[in-house]
């Protein structure tokens, strides 16, 4: 369940440890806004209004989709490289496809459950 306190909701942020982007920061962003820097291989606790739409990562020119704040099941959600570590993917070319047409694919948001 999400934590509530006044106006503000508390999550927590995870990124696994993956090999693409090991040593870059994905920026999240809440309506538009940076928030804050998501580390490699680290989980940290952020305080966002509760009356915000939606969550988004951000790395270079490269996004996810919009999470939707509405859309929580749990106070924890996953960020992560689309492909992950999937050496099969990216040496289909996969890698090359997210950071050209896909790019606001490139990262994803997952509710842990």
């Amino acid at each position: 369940m999400l934590y509530v306190n006044g106006n503000l909701m508390e999550i927590q942020i995870t990124r696994p440890n993956q090999f693409q982007d090991k040593i870059r920061n994905y920026n999240l962003i809440i309506d538009g806004e940076k928030v804050t820097e998501i580390k490699p291989n680290s989980t940290q606790k952020i305080s966002i209004p509760d009356n915000a739409e939606y969550i988004q990562a951000k790395i270079d020119w490269c996004s996810s989709p919009i999470f939707y704040i509405n859309s929580l099941t749990s106070d924890k959600l996953i960020v992560k490289n689309s492909f992950g570590d999937s050496l099969i993917k990216i040496l289909l070319f996969f890698g090359l496809y997210y950071i050209t047409f896909g790019k606001e694919k490139y990262l994803v948001i997952e509710n842990d459950i």
